[in-house]
């Protein structure tokens, strides 16, 4: 596990889990990204769950596009389910539509529940089909 002001990196298996907290500031290269690229290079894994329901994104929407576009190269080789919260799909969707665009799969859930079992392939969908999600 690793762990900065506003972010936590679990390895758990095959998966990554990103967890952000508190105000998210804009910035050229997150920080979380940095130290999720470090990890991923010596811990093989293949999907990632990031929960974002406790951070605040404090950006006007040229640095949510960046926020979303950055996210987007870091996690576009990775099966990825992002956990939000309805007032955070914005970025979120922008986010997964960067992944998708690169060739990766991403889908929004409300429910880290949800979308550990969509990650494991447990919730009936095939690997490339579209989640459908609560949102």
């Amino acid at each position: 596990m690793y762990t900065e002001d506003g972010f936590e990196l679990r390895p758990i298996g095959d998966t990554m889990e990103i967890y952000a907290s508190g105000e998210q500031f804009h910035e050229t290269r997150p920080p979380v990204i940095a130290a999720f690229q470090a990890l991923t290079s010596r811990m093989p894994v293949t999907k990632v769950l990031c929960d974002v329901r406790l951070a605040a994104y404090i950006l006007d929407p040229t640095e949510l596009e960046m926020r979303a576009r950055a996210t987007a190269r870091a996690l576009a080789g990775y099966r990825t389910a992002l956990v939000c919260l309805a007032n955070q799909h914005e970025l979120m969707e922008r986010t997964a539509s960067n992944i998708r665009s690169q060739g990766g799969t991403a889908e929004l859930f409300s429910s880290k529940g949800a979308a550990r079992e969509w990650l494991s392939g447990r919730d009936g969908c095939r690997n490339d089909a579209k989640a459908v999600t609560a949102i």
